[in-house]
């Protein structure tokens, strides 16, 4: 029986002008998700919502098999956050933050910090405000590790951040996940950690929960054709996503059950390709 680490039923929350919700998602214990959506789409509001930095407007976060509004001390105690908390803090050095950070996990590895400190190249006597945009990254990235976390959430986490820091953090987050027991949900607009990280895509659009797939269900299934006609039947498929001109193609999400209708209605296949993650996430946004 598969378990769920992050279990979340009609969570929503409403602005003025814009709504979060109803949101249901879930995560597998020792599975990576990818939150993907375009600026605005409720992706930091979703993570603060989770984190309970903001107060929702209806359902349910159960983590670790516990509601979060009853439990919400112990199950921080076991969670890793990146997502601009440290901002209120910023009159301290990294080491001072460290001291105070320490103070609030039971688990938090010293050496693992000092290790890390190193790998990033952090001054740990510089404060924390005084930081540039990449540095507080990897200092919040840094401190979410070092309590051995049984899930993170992360939100943007590589956003300004240098490319050899970046590949570090992935190979970080590679070696997190090794024991199959921990759990990631990565908000991010870089399509390389997704590709490397993550096990599931779930995309949100205007608050709203559009598409969520296993990452290795679209190579067999998104494509791009290029054939001799079109017929009406197709035109009106619910699997064919788009059809364009000059030349002749159509693009699936379900190029299995494509190919048997073109077969059915005589159509030739001249050619097809198969869709990057970074077209499958477009065309799903557009769908959206």
């Amino acid at each position: 029986m598969v378990t769920s680490i992050v279990d979340i039923k009609g969570l929503t929350k409403h602005y003025k002008k814009f709504s979060l919700g109803p949101i249901d998602f879930e995560v597998e214990t020792g599975t990576a998700v990818a939150l993907v959506g375009t600026n605005g789409s409720g992706k930091s509001t979703f993570f603060r919502l989770i984190m309970n930095l903001l107060q929702s407007d209806g359902g349910s976060i159960n983590i670790f098999d516990q509601d979060l509004t009853e439990k919400e001390t112990e199950i921080k105690k076991s969670v890793g956050y990146v997502g601009d908390l440290l901002e209120p803090f910023s009159y301290l050095t990294v080491k001072e933050l460290s001291s105070l950070i320490s103070y609030w996990y039971p688990s938090w590895d010293d050496k693992r910090y000092t290790q890390l400190i190193e790998r990033y190249h952090i001054d740990e006597g510089q404060k924390y405000g005084k930081c540039s945009k990449g540095t507080k990254k990897k200092v919040e990235f840094i401190f979410a590790l070092c309590h051995k976390p049984m899930l993170l959430l992360l939100d943007e986490p590589s956003a300004g951040v240098d490319i050899i820091s970046q590949r570090k953090m992935k190979e970080d987050l590679l070696n997190y996940m090794e024991d199959g027991k921990r759990s990631i949900v990565l908000a991010t607009h870089n399509i390389d950690e997704v590709k490397q990280l993550c096990d599931y895509i779930t995309i949100l659009e205007e608050g709203k929960i559009i598409h969520s797939f296993e990452k290795d269900e679209l190579h067999e299934k998104w494509a791009r054709l290029w054939v001799s006609h079109v017929s009406e039947v197709l035109n009106n498929h619910s699997n064919v996503i788009k059809v364009e001109e000059s030349p002749l193609q159509l693009v699936t999400d379900d190029l299995p059950v494509i190919e048997k209708e073109l077969e059915k209605e005589g159509i030739t296949i001249k050619h097809i390709n198969r869709l990057s993650l970074e077209e499958v996430i477009e065309h799903m946004i557009g769908q959206g």
